[in-house]
């Protein structure tokens, strides 16, 4: 199966991603964009760019990922407009392991049911970390 990764954010995010993502796993096995919106730019103008490319996919075999940085954004709700395709899901709040499950764990198409999975394990990677107390005994 085809697959095309794109990651979109504000700022440099998105290339920060992508670039961890490719550090853990080598090169990933599927195609990886990072659009990264800077100030004066449209998300809009990738948008239009992105269709083009999912229009002229006339078998419409690949399947595009698209994980936003953050839901009811700009940029999430710009992606959310390709979500009329059906070879088309976005994810928002993008991290990590969100990224890598995608890569390494959901090789084959993402249904509904998969979707939900990746996104459950993609935040059970999120915790809040602190050093247990040490407790000296008294001899």
């Amino acid at each position: 199966m085809e697959r095309k990764i794109v990651i979109a954010s504000h700022g440099n995010y998105s290339q920060g991603l992508a670039h961890a993502g490719n550090m853990i796993c080598g090169d990933l096995p599927y195609e990886l964009e990072a659009f990264t919106l800077l100030p004066g730019m449209s998300a809009n103008d990738f948008v239009e760019k992105l269709e083009k490319e999912i229009l002229s996919d006339v078998s419409a075999e690949k399947e595009y990922v698209i994980l936003t940085d953050l839901f009811g954004a700009s940029v999430c709700s710009a992606m959310c407009q390709l979500l009329k395709y059906e070879n088309v899901k976005v994810f928002a709040g993008a991290n990590l392991n969100l990224l890598l499950m995608i890569c390494i764990e959901y090789t084959q198409k993402i249904g509904e049911k998969e979707a939900h999975e990746i996104v459950e394990m993609a935040r059970e990677g999120i915790r809040y970390v602190q050093l247990d107390p040490v407790i000296e005994e008294e001899f």
